[in-house]
């Protein structure tokens, strides 16, 4: 008579129960990680959309304003270009640069935030002339809920991304 080689019920109720408390050991972690993501992306597309804001002006040979916008008094922010001092960001073809629609998410209010109080461009909005160093200085601080922050500055010779508090997430300390 051969032998079933099997598990019991008790045997895999036990496995489960493991499988279960790694898990929820792994999941803050790995929630960390992501938020950390998260935060090095939007800083690196805001860095990204100042740049080409600067490209801008110097290619078409005009002003460019970056505007930031927040959505009523949710935590959700928005980044947009336009020739003109004064656009909404979440109001469509509100914000037009030679007729293109350039906007884009800076901060979602769930995984990463900003506030008003984190911007110090003046009137909440970036500028740049197709002049050298003719630009309207200033900074963004993005956060996420883990206390990790990074800051974007535009000062009149150059743009830099890097943290406020300390060295971490790869970028040296302001």
């Amino acid at each position: 008579m051969k032998k079933l080689n099997a598990f019991s019920l008790i045997e895999l109720l036990i496995t489960i129960s493991v499988l279960m408390i790694l898990i929820s050991i792994a999941s803050p972690a790995y929630n960390q990680l992501f938020a950390k993501q998260a935060l090095v992306a939007s800083g690196e597309r805001l860095y990204q959309f100042l740049v080409l804001a600067k490209s801008q002006s110097i290619k078409y040979n005009k002003k460019v304003y970056v505007h930031f916008c927040q959505q009523g008094l949710s935590q959700e922010w928005r980044m947009a270009m336009s020739e003109i001092n004064r656009c909404d960001c979440f109001v469509q073809d509100s914000c037009l640069i030679n007729g293109l629609q350039k906007n884009m998410s800076l901060s979602d209010g769930k995984l990463v935030f900003t506030s008003q109080d984190d911007i110090t461009f003046t009137r909440l909005q970036a500028s740049y002339s197709p002049m050298r160093f003719s630009v309207n200085a200033g900074s963004i601080t993005l956060s996420d809920n883990y206390g990790h922050k990074l800051k974007v500055i535009q000062s009149t010779m150059r743009l830099r991304m890097c943290s406020p508090d300390r060295e971490q997430l790869g970028y040296t300390k302001c």
